[in-house]
């Protein structure tokens, strides 16, 4: 691999200036829902990799399974239907169907392709020192040069983040920019952008580790945030640079990430929750009309996991964002709202300003939005409320108004496209707490034990879990409890080893929650032990 070891002949000080300025920028906190989907993109397409794999050992060639679950597709309802694998970085923006109809291949070429790519990406996976020959042999098919590094760098980077990078156009632009080369799309090129793009990973990662306080994402997805924040921002002169390369446009590129969140559809909410599209209809109709909403129930029926996948939808499309804080007993207004906090000023000085609180921060950033922004306040029961909101009392319900805060004398308002999404675990004693003026100003949502999720997760993971001898179990135990705030949630057994995990988790997890209910009845916890259920029901 040649070109990297001299580093210095790269334009070192565009490199750092271009990287320290995007480390200073809120944008990078802003994006933690990118970074949350692509770690959930890459265990999807390492579940479609596997399930595809038991499929070809068995002797079968699922032509269309290898098409449309291992290339990157946008987010659509067509594609979600499809069971597509959706990704941020979309190779194929339209269906499997309109995609294969532009390559006017024939039936057997199409199968050829399917075959290649498998081939290339389970060698690839088995051996990463074999990306080079993987790729150079798959370049030799006559009509497989449209498949390029951006189909197929994703599910790689999938398979094996640390050793294969996610080409796309952005990041490619960048990499050619900063060591001075001309690699194409083309797969070929593969190599040594992975290469290349890896080294420069490693190089921006020195100045990541100096500066305090940045969220905890990996070095790789670090450097897609940083591609999309150049041609994002107004960088021309990094772009002037790059003479005799290939040209993109950047016009088009600005544009494409300028609605930063990828659609997501209520359709597609349905099939990853569980939940009836007419029912989130109506919880997401009763968020825009109320301004905030609680999702309340018991613990295990994936209120936050919801509540992400909510406001996921109502960011999507648009330019807003969603963070999540969690609140406790110790939580206070100072930290919410604005308090007083102590500092030391150039001259060692003591002084007392008034910093902004989680909140305020919150709706500052929400400002440079046009769309929707979501605040997801997790647990938000176990704090005293009438303490932590303070005067948002009054503006959650009178949006259209603002009031002077305590200690401030500047007038405050919570923006238009600010929305709140809380969730209550019904089985804490805290809930007593939340009394009627919260209540009023809230839409409450009931979320109770989904079932059909439990059944649609494990029929996704393709595990060989009886799901519906444990479906009985989970039924008759919260019969036995006989108190919806209590009942045991399916959240627990959504994880793809279940068989090997389900003895810990009803031992661990279940068990000591079913004695703390029943501690004057241990009688009724005898019916449910793990050896009893597993002799009885599963065994």
């Amino acid at each position: 691999m040649g070109g990297i070891e001299n580093i210095e002949t790269l334009n070192q000080n565009t490199l750092i200036s271009l990287f320290q300025e995007f480390l200073k920028d809120p944008y990078i906190k802003g994006c933690l829902n990118k970074i949350s989907d692509y770690k959930e993109q890459r265990q999807q397409g390492r579940r479609n990799f596997e399930a595809i794999a038991s499929v070809v050992q068995s002797g079968e060639i699922p032509t269309e399974l290898i098409l449309l679950q291992l290339l990157p597709y946008e987010n659509s309802p067509s594609n979600s239907y499809q069971r597509a694998w959706i990704h941020s970085n979309p190779g194929i923006t339209g269906t499997l169907e309109e995609w294969l109809e532009q390559q006017r291949w024939n039936e057997n070429q199409t199968s050829e392709i399917a075959q290649a790519i498998f081939r290339l990406l389970k060698r690839c996976n088995d051996d990463p020192s074999q990306l080079s020959v993987a790729c150079n042999e798959f370049w030799q098919i006559p009509y497989a040069q449209n498949i390029t590094t951006e189909l197929i760098s994703p599910i790689l980077h999938a398979l094996k983040p640390d050793k294969f990078m996610m080409i796309h156009q952005k990041s490619l632009q960048i990499i050619n920019g900063f060591y001075q080369k001309s690699y194409t799309e083309q797969l070929k090129d593969y190599p040594e952008t992975n290469h290349l793009g890896n080294q420069l990973i490693k190089e921006l990662a020195n100045y990541k580790q100096q500066v305090f306080g940045l969220p905890a994402i990996p070095d790789y997805d670090f450097f897609d945030l940083f591609c999309h924040w150049v041609f994002r921002g107004n960088h021309q002169q990094f772009f002037n640079k790059q003479e005799n390369l290939p040209k993109l446009n950047q016009d088009n590129l600005v544009n494409s990430y300028t609605n930063q969140n990828s659609k997501y559809s209520l359709l597609q909410c349905a099939e990853e929750t569980g939940f009836e599209e007419s029912e989130l209809k109506r919880w997401v109709r009763a968020i825009h009309r109320k301004g905030q909403a609680i999702l309340q129930g018991p613990p295990g029926t994936g209120k936050t996991y919801l509540a992400e996948k909510i406001a996921q939808h109502l960011i999507g499309g648009g330019d807003g964002f969603s963070e999540l804080v969690q609140f406790h007993p110790a939580y206070a207004y100072e930290d919410f709202i604005q308090g007083i906090r102590p500092k030391t000023d150039d001259r060692g000085q003591l002084t007392y300003p008034v910093v902004p609180g989680r909140f305020l921060e919150f709706c500052q950033k929400s400002q440079e939005c046009k769309d929707t922004c979501v605040l997801i306040i997790d647990e938000i029961n176990r704090a005293n409320l009438s303490s932590v909101f303070g005067e948002l009392m009054y503006l959650l319900e009178y949006r259209d108004k603002d009031i002077y805060l305590s200690g401030s004398a500047e007038k405050f308002k919570i923006p238009k496209n600010v929305r709140l999404i809380g969730t209550m675990n019904t089985a804490d004693r805290s809930i007593a707490l939340v009394d009627y003026a919260l209540r009023r100003r809230f839409a409450f949502i009931e979320i109770s034990p989904n079932y059909q999720a439990l059944q649609t997760y494990h029929k996704r993971a393709n595990t060989d879990f009886p799901v519906e001898n444990l479906i009985k179990i989970l039924q008759k135990l919260n019969q036995q409890i006989n108190d919806r705030h209590y009942a045991i949630g399916n959240s627990f057994f959504m994880v793809e080893n279940l068989q090997d995990e389900l003895p810990d988790i009803w031992q661990m997890e279940i068990e000591p929650y079913l004695e703390e209910y029943f501690f004057n009845q241990l009688g009724k916890v005898d019916e449910f032990r793990w050896q009893k259920i597993n002799q009885n029901f599963l065994g």
